[in-house]
């Protein structure tokens, strides 16, 4: 049996049983492989953009799965180009940019729509990419933190029920989300509600990475480097409140 690490385990493990499954930017392909493996899907396309991760995938079916490659699909090609609308209900993107993301759920709305659920870790500009969903009415349904060497990972579980609706759609499914809250994308709600675990190093590494982009935005005089020292210093004060609650069992929601 293949062994996946923490970080596609985590993402393995909300893949529902019985999916119709697309793993795009699969890289060596070994979600898709775990699935076939388990008996979790019997129809899964692997897509990549480059010819090398699926030659790769090709040996490791051959030494994982000893030749069945029956309800696998490899399929060369970029974001969710390798699916036709309506082949799958769940599709997975990991290990790439949030920006890259926003590109590919973007870029044929209805194909996106037609997939039920996303699962999404994002290794960077996560707070641009739940802004994005939330503005065009998708559901971030759940969210939790794994670790893996040394680094702590976002998933997102996002439903596409209702997606590029109309806009007071989009702003309810928002509010329900932040519930009340004070409005910051940095953080995942559920992550701060469940008091996740690993919230506390997850957000530690964030405040060392700002704090050196504010190191170097305090060495410009400019407008522009003054604006966005003050943008960091705000999101900096916000990730201390939500670290606070989080040590501290007896405290309120900081957000509130």
């Amino acid at each position: 049996m293949i062994r996946l690490s923490e970080r596609l385990q985590g993402i393995a493990d909300w893949i529902e049983p019985g999916s119709r499954v697309a793993d795009i930017g699969t890289d060596h392909g070994y979600i898709p492989i775990w699935l076939k493996q388990t008996g979790n899907s019997g129809y899964i396309v692997a897509g990549d953009i480059n010819e090398g991760p699926l030659f790769k995938m090709r040996d490791h079916m051959d030494r994982w799965l000893e030749g069945d490659e029956e309800g696998i699909f490899l399929r060369r090609g970029s974001g969710l180009n390798v699916i036709e609308t309506g082949e799958v209900d769940t599709a997975v993107i990991a290990g790439m940019g949030g920006l890259l993301m926003i590109d590919i759920l973007g870029e044929d709305p209805e194909k996106t729509a037609s997939v039920k659920r996303f699962l999404l870790q994002p290794r960077n500009a996560q707070d641009k990419l739940r802004k994005w969903l939330l503005d065009r009415g998708f559901t971030i349904a759940d969210e939790k933190l794994v670790r893996e060497s040394r680094f702590v990972w976002e998933i997102l579980l996002v439903e596409t029920v209702g997606a590029f609706g109309s806009p007071e759609d989009a702003r309810t499914k928002a509010n329900a989300y932040f519930d009340g809250s004070e409005i910051q994308y940095e953080v995942g709600q559920h992550l701060i509600r469940r008091r996740d675990p690993l919230l506390g190093d997850f957000i530690r590494g964030k405040q060392r990475i700002l704090q050196e982009i504010l190191d170097g935005a305090c060495r410009s005089d400019s407008e522009e480097a003054m604006e966005r020292t003050r943008e960091i210093a705000e999101k900096m004060r916000s990730l201390e409140r939500i670290l606070n609650y989080v040590n501290d069992e007896r405290g309120t929601d900081p957000l509130h």
